[in-house]
C-alpha cells in the first residue's frame, strides 16, 4: 500500500508502458464487435506527471494506491478512487491498473486486482467498476478476472465514451 508521500513526479520515469492495439472492440446498437485498430498508446514525461498527479489526488481523496516493486523498482500498480457511486452507492472505481512492459504475463496484473479488491470491500463496496480502455488485450485480461460488461454505468467514473465499461463483483 502506497501513501501519498510515497508518490512522487519521478516514479514512473523508469517505467515502461507501450500498447499497440491491433484489435479493439467497439459497440454499435449495443452489440460490442471486434475491429482492426492501429494504436500506439505510450506514456511520455507529461502523462508520467500527470499519473503521478492523478495517483496523488485519488489518495488524497481517500483512495488507495498498490504499488507492485521488484527490490526498489516499481513494476505495477493499481489505484481505487475513494469515493463509492452508483444507484445504491456500491461501486467502487479502479481507475488505474497498470504493470511494466518488462515484468507483464508474471501474474503482478492479477495480484494488484485481487489487492484492490480487497481494499474495495473493505470500503464497503459491493462491486468494482472499471472503464477499461477497448483493446481486446486489455478486455481479455478483466474477463480472465471475472469482470463483466457492466450492469450500471457510473458517469462520475468514465474516463472516454469509447471505453468498455466493466464491473466486477466482489461480494
Amino acid at each position: 500500500m502506497l501513501k501519498i508521500e510515497n508518490i512522487s513526479p519521478g516514479m514512473l520515469s523508469h517505467f515502461q508502458h507501450c500498447q499497440c492495439i491491433n484489435q479493439k472492440y467497439i459497440c454499435t446498437k449495443g452489440v460490442w464487435e471486434i475491429v482492426a485498430a492501429n494504436e500506439l498508446r505510450e506514456w511520455n514525461t507529461e502523462k508520467r506527471i500527470r499519473i503521478t498527479n492523478y495517483l496523488q489526488e485519488q489518495v488524497a481523496g481517500g483512495g488507495s494506491l498498490i504499488g507492485a516493486f521488484f527490490g526498489d523498482t516499481l513494476v505495477g500498480f493499481c489505484c481505487m478512487g475513494g469515493s463509492l457511486q452508483g444507484s445504491a452507492a456500491k461501486y467502487a472505481n479502479l481507475a488505474m491498473l497498470f504493470v511494466d512492459d518488462r515484468f507483464r504475463r508474471k501474474g503482478i496484473g492479477q495480484g494488484l486486482f485481487q489487492a484492490i479488491c480487497k481494499c474495495a470491500l473493505e470500503k464497503g463496496a459491493e462491486k468494482l467498476f472499471i472503464s477499461a480502455i477497448p483493446s481486446v488485450e486489455t478486455v481479455a485480461f478483466y474477463f480472465s478476472m471475472g469482470c463483466t460488461d457492466a450492469g450500471e454505468v457510473i458517469a462520475g467514473y468514465i474516463d472516454t465514451e469509447n471505453d468498455r465499461y466493466l464491473e466486477y463483483q466482489l461480494k
